[in-house]
């Protein structure tokens, strides 16, 4: 890993996916307007106070979703250095060294899948997802990387 670090110079920044992004604005924008027009009937209609609440409550639920997956499609990347990687979600930021990533699996769950990067120390991880427009580089760092996975089925005697 060591060597592979040393003769990786050229920084990278990855970006979602164009149709992921597409798809978290188009979720993004419409869950935040119909939450904007559930407000404007509500407080234009005559209607009792509990019921008025309730929509209020699942309106600004609405907008704080569509807010989100808005600043996920914007905000989304994945910056590899010479010595770091960063991964940036819709408000949060995780940065590591190169040299304290212990290997990578491939985590498939319901709706996506993701890259998950072990940490030294077994306490954290980063999760990736693979919904990011990687290249032969970001290939390269995972192909220098420890496969758990293989790790794991040998552990556990799973068929490859």
């Amino acid at each position: 890993m060591d060597k592979f670090i040393s003769t990786f110079q050229v920084r990278h920044v990855y970006r979602l996916k164009w149709w992921a992004q597409l798809l978290y604005l188009t979720l993004g924008v419409s869950s935040g307007g119909y939450g904007f027009v559930l407000i404007t009937q509500t407080m234009s209609g005559d209607r009792n106070d509990s019921a008025d609440l309730h929509v209020f409550m699942f309106s600004g639920f609405l907008i704080v979703l569509g807010c989100y997956f808005v600043a996920l499609a914007t905000r989304s990347r994945v910056v590899l250095d010479a010595t770091t990687i960063s991964v940036r979600g819709a408000f949060l930021e995780k940065t590591v060294n190169l040299c304290d990533i212990t290997g990578y699996r491939i985590l498939q769950t319901r709706f996506a899948a993701y890259w998950q990067l072990e940490l030294k120390g077994y306490s954290s991880y980063i999760s990736i997802m693979c919904m990011f427009n990687v290249d032969d580089d970001f290939r390269a760092l995972l192909s220098h990387l420890k496969n758990l996975e293989a790790d794991d089925r040998k552990m556990f005697n799973f068929p490859s």
